[in-house]
């Protein structure tokens, strides 16, 4: 178990007068064109473009269903890693629906350390993989708030190198060649968010079960259930307090870059995501989201969590 405190400052780099000139409003969208330069613990520096599509699938008035959101980016990294994706959330009249997609490319040079919570940094090892991958998920409306979806996940990895005789090879690494996952599943979700991108209050619930079998065409053959839990109270003013408890679990013959890997952009930022490998991971995470100026705020963020093999999490 590690716990640190991070000071992230958030700067939207769109100004107002952009985002009107590009709002269509015959057709009720809003486009949006940005540079993207960061720095993460995986990448070093990194630099590319993005943009965002945002609209209503009804009438702008509409205050039962949000605003829907379509985002894609190609970015380049000093490490030599590159990554395209593009993925949306589109929330259909009234929210009887809502279908999420993922799709993208990357070739990822990262590192390995073995699969464990007591893995040691000397046993760092640089290997790559290059990787393409779909996920489709459609929820339909139970009744107000909850929702019953079904998904598919696709996952091809390839070009996997790696030095021969290091820790991959005097560790038992599923995965090691080149394969495909394929898997189908079910979702049971609540959601009373007042917005899908940075919500200001509401709760979210989710869970999700996925089976990858050779029938559905993967080469390896197990479960992944997933349990995600957010919080958002709005304080005074625009300050935010944000909690998450996240739950990553996998069962049966699991390829490595399917395991749970902690740390990285989505997860307990400041660890390098993939530093700890397992079968399974808990994490509680909290935010306090504190405007400044304008577009600009500051954000304090701490977590607690850990991967684990066995029904032990510490």
């Amino acid at each position: 178990m590690r716990l640190k405190i991070y000071i992230l400052l958030f700067l939207c780099c769109a100004t107002n007068a952009f985002s009107q000139f590009k709002q269509d409003t015959s057709k009720n969208l809003n486009y949006l064109v940005l540079p993207a330069v960061f720095r993460t613990p995986e990448t070093g520096w990194g630099y590319g473009g993005s943009a965002s599509i945002t609209f209503k699938t009804s009438h702008r008035k509409d205050s039962l269903t949000r605003t829907s959101s379509i985002n894609t980016a190609i970015i380049f990294t000093e490490r030599g890693q590159n990554f395209q994706f593009i993925d949306g959330n589109i929330f259909f009249p009234q929210e009887k629906f809502i279908f999420y997609f993922d799709a993208g490319h990357s070739f990822f040079p990262e590192y390995f350390w073995g699969i464990g919570s007591k893995t040691k940094d000397e046993w760092q090892e640089r290997y790559e993989s290059e990787q393409f991958g779909v996920t489709l998920h459609l929820k339909k409306q139970l009744f107000e708030k909850f929702f019953l979806g079904v998904l598919y996940d696709y996952q091809n990895v390839f070009n996997i190198n790696y030095i021969n005789g290091g820790v991959f090879d005097s560790t038992v690494v599923l995965g090691r060649k080149a394969y495909q996952n394929s898997g189908g599943g079910l979702s049971l979700s609540y959601d009373s968010r007042n917005k899908a991108f940075w919500p200001t209050k509401g709760f979210f619930a989710n869970l999700m079960v996925t089976r990858y079998n050779e029938g559905i065409g993967s080469d390896f053959d197990f479960t992944k259930l997933t349990l995600d839990v957010r919080y958002f109270q709005k304080l005074f003013l625009e300050h935010i307090l944000a909690v998450q408890f996240y739950n990553y679990s996998t069962f049966g013959t699991v390829p490595m870059k399917t395991l749970a890997r902690f740390g990285g952009v989505d997860n307990m930022r400041g660890f390098y995501q993939g530093r700890f490998r397992d079968n399974n991971m808990s994490s509680l995470i909290a935010e306090y989201r504190a405007p400044i100026y304008w577009r600009i705020s500051l954000v304090a963020f701490g977590g607690i969590g850990n991967v684990y093999n066995e029904n032990k999490i510490f």
